[in-house]
């Protein structure tokens, strides 16, 4: 017999107050969409996903009502305030079934196709690494954890340095898989960031994308 396919969910992390931004990051407009939005339709679009979980805190209503009418599980984390790790480690505790690896996702870090596609093509070429993808040779995001690994998510704390620490822990099976998004480095933290930003946003690729720092 067999084995089963392997299986994919992903945690998409939008619990955070937005301090640097001055407005909430996970509603900001992305083309013609708030930025959550736009994620989780990217997210729960995909083929090989087959859940998708966001983890909501500041604002948790508003971000909620962004995703009314899409598939994604909305998960409260009620210690948004205490950092990311918190969301993370949220999100992790309520994936139930089978072993499962996890793609962990940040509002803040907007995806495409171009990212996504190639990155979930080479999980399945080896589910048991951690794979992320890279751009020009540096390391980016989203990270895709394997379902062995994935049970650790659920204990990640700040002062441990939250996912960072899990992938310490198994460094000799992180993987890369080079991909043509700028999107793998940018990181939306400040109003610059996000201006920058803005030819991403179009639904057509955007050779013009200015990459954060």
């Amino acid at each position: 017999m067999s084995a089963p396919p392997p299986r994919l969910a992903a945690i998409l992390l939008a619990a955070g107050q937005s301090t640097r931004m001055g407005q909430p990051k996970a509603l900001l407009p992305w083309g013609s969409l708030p930025l959550v939005r736009h994620q989780a339709d990217l997210l729960t679009a995909h083929p090989a996903i087959d859940r998708l979980l966001v983890v909501v805190g500041s604002l948790q209503d508003e971000v909620s009502d962004a995703l009314s009418d899409t598939p994604a599980r909305v998960i409260v984390n009620p210690r948004f305030r205490e950092g990311r790790a918190t969301s993370l480690a949220a999100g992790a505790r309520a994936l139930q079934g089978a072993p499962t690896s996890v793609l962990v996702a940040n509002v803040d870090q907007p995806l495409d196709a171009n990212l996504l596609d190639p990155l979930v093509a080479a999980w399945r070429t080896d589910p048991s690494a951690l794979w992320r993808p890279s751009y020009e040779g540096r390391g980016g995001h989203p990270l895709i954890v394997p379902a062995d690994v994935a049970p650790e998510l659920a204990h990640v704390t700040e002062t441990t340095r939250g996912l960072r620490a899990v992938v310490t822990r198994h460094r000799p099976r992180l993987r890369s898989v080079p991909v043509d998004s700028r999107l793998a480095v940018l990181n939306l933290n400040t109003p610059a960031d996000y201006a920058a930003a803005q030819p991403a946003s179009d639904p057509a690729p955007s050779p013009k994308l200015s990459a954060g720092p």
